[in-house]
């Protein structure tokens, strides 16, 4: 549930009449709110937000009502003030799935967040960038993990299809061990070792390459090459994901990566991985045709 404008008032208006006196229930709750509201409080809906304060921790019905400390902090602002936190600890407790897309190091990428969803924001500028970059910091410090696993999976997940539709006999060595330093193996008859790397529109052509992943490229040569599926920035807030949320699929080669990766030195070795960013011209788009039937679950927030 988006912290819309509509909402956002609700939430502070009951909030700060729960610090007006003891409520024993949310209808004893809601009551007071349209009470001590102005005009405008029996207009707009109280039951939703209730029920939804409560859902996410930020209520509790004990012997009386009471609010978590980030709430209650909340209604000791003054109103543009109050109204901004209560959006932020919306944001908090309930990320929209765009928010991880569209929120990065180099600040916000607005092309991630639907329409839709930024014209019901815009009540937030000029401190909407501000707030989504607050938000992602605490929402997200210790998923991130789970949210890259979560796309790498499916790029494998992809390429493994486009495989099988292509006729071949693919393994997922990745599901077996680490160790292997790729992630498919096809044989038919010559051995292909794939190692795949997932992005979105913002990191296409970036990559993290572990140390062990690049010491098996250099071993196995030709049979060994990379490919980057790209997604579209629609991928990040399907429910479906399917052909039509791939930007493209591209490859570079272990003489390619051989090229960029500086060689071990007495002042240079680097032992665990790498973000490695080959020039344009080191890419190739793939000619694996992905299997246009294949869907799975889009991405789920962590």
């Amino acid at each position: 549930m988006l912290p819309r404008h509509g909402l956002c008032y609700a939430v502070l208006l009951l909030a700060r009449t729960a610090t007006l006196a003891p409520r024993r229930t949310v209808d004893d709750w809601i009551a007071a709110a349209r009470m001590h509201g102005s005009f405008l409080a029996s207009a707009i809906d109280l039951e939703v937000p209730s029920t939804m304060l409560v859902d996410r921790g930020l209520a509790r019905i004990g012997r009386s009502l009471e609010l978590s400390p980030q709430l209650a902090a909340a209604t000791d602002c003054r109103d543009a003030d109050g109204l901004f936190q209560v959006a932020r600890l919306l944001l908090i407790t309930a990320p929209p799935a765009w928010l991880r897309l569209a929120v990065s190091r180099d600040g916000v990428t607005r092309e991630y967040i639907p329409a839709s969803d930024l014209d019901s924001l815009r009540w937030l500028e000029p401190n909407l960038d501000r707030l989504l970059i607050e938000a992602h910091e605490h929402a997200y410090s210790s998923a991130e993990t789970e949210w890259q696993k979560q796309i790498g999976d499916a790029a494998e997940l992809f390429v493994l299809a486009a495989l099988r539709h292509s006729g071949l006999k693919p393994v997922h060595v990745a599901r077996i061990s680490d160790v292997y330093g790729y992630d498919i193996e096809v044989r038919d008859p010559r051995t292909e070792r794939i190692e795949v790397k997932a992005a979105g529109p913002r990191t296409a052509r970036t990559f993290h390459l572990s140390r062990n992943e690049f010491d098996k490229s250099q071993q196995h040569g030709d049979e060994w090459r990379l490919l980057q599926v790209i997604f579209e920035s629609s991928a990040f807030v399907a429910e479906e994901l399917n052909q039509s949320h791939v930007e493209g699929v591209y490859e570079i080669d272990s003489h390619q990566l051989r090229r960029i990766v500086p060689p071990d030195s007495p002042r240079f070795f680097w032992e665990e991985s790498a973000l490695i960013t080959p020039p344009e011209e080191a890419w190739r788009r793939s000619h694996l045709a992905l299997d246009p039937e294949f869907t799975i679950p889009g991405f789920r927030s962590a």
